[in-house]
């Protein structure tokens, strides 16, 4: 597995698909950064969005890489097609720790906040990223590694679920009913709400974890057998 993992990161790095959505990415954190005393959780949270759009970037621009014919004799070398995703997500994963320690770290060597950092302000920064990058990459494997990666609207598929899962506290509002529908859509607000100037640990943030990691167990489970069928 280790073998084929440093395959794919060094596949990947020549490819150099990579270079459009980590220049954004940085150009992004940069522009967050560039004025001083600014809250800490709010920006944090603006670059957990940033991180959430790179990762599912990342995840279809990696599973686009090889051509059906390739894609066979990795699974025949590997041995199994969970082992093929297993490898493939654990690239991403190994791609995202830099980025994630650059957003986090950045803005505290460049003493960007107004305020100093805690413990718990770093758990739940860690936390917050984490989970949106592994929003990214479900959602980008979703639309490029299942039978719903139709190459003709595969972005577009992304890019609708990406926007309302970012816009589904304002549709909630919108048209209450629609909470009924939005819930399919990352749970980036159950996550996302608890990064702001004051940060409480109550029962509220407890369920909201605990609904995100149920939703991210069960989300997971759907992809790869979405992706084993695909494959089949």
């Amino acid at each position: 597995m280790s073998a084929f993992v440093r395959y794919e990161l060094l596949n990947f790095i020549r490819s150099l698909k990579f270079i459009p959505p980590v220049v954004i990415y940085l150009a992004w954190i940069f522009i967050l950064y560039a004025y001083k005393n600014v809250p800490i959780l709010s920006s944090y949270g603006v670059s957990s969005i940033a991180i959430y759009l790179v990762m599912t970037w990342l995840a279809m621009a990696m599973f686009s890489m090889e051509e059906e014919s390739e894609k066979h004799i990795l699974f025949a070398h590997l041995g199994s097609k969970w082992r093929y995703l297993r490898g493939k997500w654990h690239t991403l994963f190994l791609m995202m720790i830099p980025l994630m320690l650059f957003a986090v770290f950045f803005p505290i060597i460049t003493g960007s906040f107004n305020d100093g950092m805690t413990i718990e302000y770093y758990l739940l920064t860690f936390f917050c990223h984490t989970v949106f990058a592994i929003f990214g990459v479900l959602v980008g494997t979703l639309f490029s590694a299942t039978g719903l990666a139709v190459k003709r609207y595969a972005w577009l598929s992304a890019v609708f679920v990406i926007v309302c899962s970012l816009a589904s506290k304002s549709l909630i509002e919108t048209a209450a009913f629609l909470k009924w529908v939005l819930w399919i859509f990352p749970p980036v607000f159950n996550v996302i709400e608890h990064m702001g100037n004051e940060f409480i640990v109550n029962t509220d943030f407890w369920i909201n974890i605990i609904f995100v990691i149920i939703y991210i167990t069960l989300t997971t489970i759907i992809v790869v057998l979405l992706f084993l069928k695909k494959e089949r």
